[in-house]
């Protein structure tokens, strides 16, 4: 069988710059007092929702956070306290609903996707992110709290959050294994590239 090149999609025109906004992106701790446009959060959930999912149930939703009591809310009981000091703090949380079987797994997995094409996007337009979970090991009473507080409904989970801002300062980069520790050929330990 031949395989058909038409459907295969062209080369991006700048696929080099898909590849600089990856190789970019670094977790920020540290931003400068800054207001983020509207049209530059809309962009960035722009690229969120049009990550995949399964059974194309989309089951991510976001929650911004600019109000700055709510803000330390969040970064209350977390190691994290720099969060409180983003300059928008994005809640992702998952619906666990619609799918055929388990749910709380896609419905906590899917919306990670989501997370990174909006992180992606914060890159692209030049603000510092990072990720931010261990919401399963926070206290039980500050979770109901920020549920409360949130509105966050029944049935739908609180995955993780995303400190949103302008850099303060020059970035930290940490060092990322090589291609050659983690993809493998055909078994693991075989490698794919010499």
């Amino acid at each position: 069988m031949k395989f058909d090149m038409a459907v295969v999609p062209k080369r991006m025109k700048d696929a080099e710059g898909f590849f600089r906004v990856v190789e970019g992106r670094h977790s920020v701790r540290k931003y400068e007092e800054y207001e983020i446009p509207d049209e530059d959060i809309r962009r960035m959930f722009e690229a969120a929702r049009l990550a995949p999912s399964a059974s194309n149930i989309q089951p991510w939703r976001f929650i911004v956070v600019r109000e700055m009591e709510t803000k330390k809310l969040l970064a209350r009981p977390s190691p994290q306290t720099f969060i409180a000091d983003a300059n928008a703090i994005v809640v992702v949380l998952g619906e666990a609903k619609g799918y055929c079987c388990s749910p709380l797994t896609w419905s906590t997995r899917d919306p990670i996707i989501a997370t990174e094409h909006l992180v992606l996007a914060a890159t692209a337009l030049g603000y510092g992110a990072c990720w931010i979970a261990m919401y399963e090991s926070r206290p039980e009473d500050w979770l109901a709290e920020v549920r409360e507080t949130l509105k966050i409904p029944e049935g739908t989970h609180i995955i993780c959050l995303v400190a949103l801002g302008a850099p303060a300062g020059a970035p930290k980069f940490t060092p990322k294994k090589s291609v050659q520790e983690i993809t493998f050929s055909e078994e693991y330990g075989n490698p794919l590239m010499r």
